[in-house]
């Protein structure tokens, strides 16, 4: 009986010693277009966004430095009396074709930008099991009618 929990102990002391977790920093660009339902002083939209994304700094292994990704995103904002929310979801894959989601909450807004958070949620291969918060801040450009993001994102992450 003592082998048997003492092998237990260490398997459980062993799988805690391989946790990983640390930060990251990355930079995505992408259009966005947007279905917006105007009702006076109230409005709703819904965007939806792709992006390209690479890592620019990491101290985790899940997130290599150079690593590109894709990311298509849905979101629903509101315009309520001046007040704007915004929420939505990403689904992001790397070149290896692993995913994770990205839950995301809007900030502040402004015409030139928002800000917001993000709650990471690994789904596949190496992001399996990945858990993490990032802030992030998009900058808004128009050009020819087409609404152009660019989005930098820090991050804390654990595997």
């Amino acid at each position: 009986m003592k082998k048997i929990i003492l092998t237990v102990f260490v398997a459980c002391t062993v799988g805690f010693a391989f946790a990983e977790s640390g930060t990251y920093e990355g930079l995505s660009s992408g259009t966005v277009s947007n279905t917006t339902n105007d009702f006076g002083n109230n409005k709703y939209s819904i965007s939806n966004t792709s992006y390209t994304g690479r890592i620019l700094k990491s101290t985790v292994s899940f997130y290599k430095v150079g690593a590109i990704s894709v990311m298509q995103c849905l979101g629903v904002s509101t315009v309520e009396n001046s007040k704007i929310e915004g929420s939505g979801t990403c689904l992001s894959t790397d070149s290896d074709g692993d995913k994770s989601r990205l839950n995301f909450v809007r900030g502040e807004s402004t015409p030139q930008g928002f800000n917001g958070t993000v709650e990471i949620v690994g789904l596949t291969g190496k992001f399996e099991n990945v858990k993490g918060k990032c802030t992030y801040v998009v900058v808004r450009q128009v050009l020819n009618s087409t609404i152009h993001l660019s989005n930098q994102t820090k991050c804390s992450a654990s595997k």
